[in-house]
């Protein structure tokens, strides 16, 4: 299966895979993406993301979806690393 349809079908796997986070795709794309790029990923590639991606970084991005998979903790602690990214990517722009 190619890198970009793993993108796809990994994120979905996980809504299921976590139901009680209540999140969807999107959220382990972004979670997955900010820890691959170390800063809010649209700030370093445009969108979509999957298409602007160089083949290492989606690869990487596909490594971590399915790493969340069988470890949540490290899902956990990406998440906090996200919002970090973001927090701060903010309060540069005040």
């Amino acid at each position: 299966m190619n890198l970009k349809r793993k993108y796809f079908k990994q994120a979905d796997k996980l809504v299921q895979t976590y139901p009680k986070l209540n999140f969807r795709n999107h959220c382990y794309w972004r979670i997955a993406l900010d820890n691959t790029l170390q800063d809010k990923w649209d700030t370093v590639v445009q969108r979509p993301a999957y298409a602007n991606l160089s083949a290492a970084q989606l690869r990487q991005v596909v490594e971590l979806l399915e790493a969340y998979e069988k470890n949540e903790p490290l899902l956990k602690e990406h998440n906090k690393n996200s919002l970090i990214f973001r927090r701060l990517k903010s309060k540069r722009s005040m």
